[in-house]
């Protein structure tokens, strides 16, 4: 549960759902990032976000989208952030999809979000 690690104030983001790896594998990847996807139209959340310790780490997920995609970390801690609901909305049904597939494999992940994300393989 995101409140474990950060309480955001809620006028700065609209829906927030747990992601990779450590969500998503059973049993959980316990040596990684704790991921979360945001979606917010709200520019304030990513000054928020910078003045609470986080810092961009987008070259970890080279992934273009029409809209707002960037990637913070603090800690082990990291916030995915769109305002494109669209895209907010596949990462999600990909994530359901993987942690009931159960996908252990890194590559499974992946070919499994691109498709959801680019209709591609």
């Amino acid at each position: 549960m995101l409140t474990n690690y950060i309480t955001i104030p809620s006028n700065l983001w609209s829906n927030i759902y747990t992601t990779g790896s450590n969500y998503i594998c059973d049993p959980p990847v316990t040596d990684t990032d704790i991921d979360y996807i945001v979606y917010s139209a709200n520019p304030k959340l990513l000054v928020w976000l910078e003045e609470e310790g986080f810092e961009s780490c987008n070259n970890d997920y080279p992934i273009t989208i029409t809209g707002l995609f960037i990637s913070l970390r603090r800690g082990k801690l990291n916030l995915i952030i769109t305002d494109s609901y669209t895209f907010y909305h596949k990462w999600v049904e990909a994530t359901k999809l993987a942690k009931k597939l159960n996908l252990k494999e890194k590559e499974q992940r992946i070919t499994l979000f691109k498709y959801f994300l680019y209709d591609t393989e």
